[in-house]
């Protein structure tokens, strides 16, 4: 089996290329032919994984971020080729959202002696995404840092969460969820199909998957100064047990605003609300940690 790697060799502050190198050299090592080839354009990502599921190409491994491994795993959706992930981006929540080490030589032994999982894929509209979407004050606070490209640290959204707070403003949305219909005046609503997003915040702690759902958190309008108070639970999503928080589950949630708002997905923008957003059960294979006993 050769395996192909398809590299961003810019992301993670230019560490793709040399990451590359070290996971090819890696999974050679560990009896895994592969060949790696290289984006050049914001295009590649998506052509190069299309060229490999018409070679029937056994397994696809995305090196990078958030942005190449979506863009890679679009392309694969309903195949039969299994995504690998190699992380090298900056935020890497795909991978951290279904348990891949963000280590480069663990992430290599998970596609040598992991497994292959049917996952479930989210669709905004008529694009796919992979982890989470947000709309409202996260979606400011994601259209900021993907300004500060060679700065995306940890620290960078909680800086930009705390100063968006302070010029932004609760929204009136109306989400309809599995033929049932929600009001809120909301700073944000995040929307997730798995747990992680902006580098490792847990703001839909329960979403799973391979449940066939999607989960909505909503951060009703309280006061700024309790906002920010209760924000770094979120890192560990305990958020979810202030009263000024809400969750709901459903197969297709549709989001509406009474004023402008965007959405963006994986860290990219995906367009203005309206936005409906589907669960695509198991539509997507993916390499990763064998669990016990399977």
């Amino acid at each position: 089996m050769v395996v192909r790697l398809i590299v961003n060799p810019t992301s993670g502050k230019g560490r793709g290329a040399v990451v590359a190198e070290q996971a090819s050299r890696t999974l050679r090592e560990r009896g895994l032919a592969n060949e790696v080839v290289y984006s050049c354009s914001p295009s590649d990502p998506a052509e190069l994984a299309r060229a490999a599921v018409r070679a029937r190409c056994p397994l696809v491994v995305g090196v990078g971020g958030d942005g190449l491994v979506s863009q890679v795993a679009s392309e694969l959706v309903g195949s039969d080729t299994v995504l690998g992930i190699i992380p090298a981006g900056v935020g890497n929540d795909f991978a951290r959202g279904l348990g891949i080490p963000l280590n480069i030589a663990q992430a290599c032994a998970v596609l040598a002696q992991g497994q292959a999982r049917r996952v479930d894929v989210g669709q905004a509209n008529d694009r796919y995404f992979f982890s989470v979407a947000v709309m409202g004050l996260a979606a400011e606070v994601n259209r900021k840092a993907n300004q500060f490209q060679r700065l995306r640290v940890s620290a960078l959204y909680t800086v930009l969460t705390v100063a968006t707070v302070f010029t932004d403003k609760p929204l009136l949305f109306t989400v309809t969820y599995d033929g049932q219909e929600r009001r809120c005046y909301s700073w944000l609503i995040a929307v997730g199909n798995t747990w992680s997003c902006a580098r490792g915040m847990a703001l839909v702690p329960g979403a799973r998957p391979d449940d066939g759902l999607l989960e909505a958190c909503i951060v009703n309008g309280m006061g700024k100064l309790e906002l920010l108070y209760v924000f770094p639970r979120v890192f560990r999503g305990r958020h979810i047990y202030h009263t000024g928080f809400e969750t709901l589950c459903g197969r297709e949630i549709t989001v509406r605003a009474d004023g402008p708002c965007e959405i963006y997905a994986d860290g990219e923008r995906i367009g203005p609300l309206p936005v409906v957003l589907k669960a695509i059960p198991q539509a997507l294979s993916v390499m990763v940690p064998k669990v016990d006993g399977m």
